[in-house]
């Protein structure tokens, strides 16, 4: 599986990553080995992209701090559920 993933790990997909054109929340464990800048130009792509950080968190965020996870993750949603004005 590791060196499957060589091929395309470590290049930019930006252009793939503009193409989703649904709500995205990027959640960036502040302790993970994504950098600020690039997560918040994910979010910068993404044409509904929105960004959170949770601290004393590595790439395993929802482990890391499950509660933490949930308090940023269940707002997002229950906003893209919210019917349209």
């Amino acid at each position: 599986m590791l060196t499957a993933r060589e091929t395309w790990v470590h290049d930019a997909h930006w252009e793939e990553l503009a193409q989703v054109r649904c709500p995205t929340l990027v959640v960036r464990g502040l302790d993970g080995e994504l950098g600020r800048a690039e997560a918040q130009e994910m979010v910068r792509v993404l044409p509904a992209g929105r960004y959170a950080e949770i601290p004393d968190a590595g790439h395993y965020l929802h482990y890391d701090q499950p509660t933490a996870w949930r308090a940023v993750l269940e707002p997002f949603l229950d906003d893209i559920r919210a019917p349209a004005p």
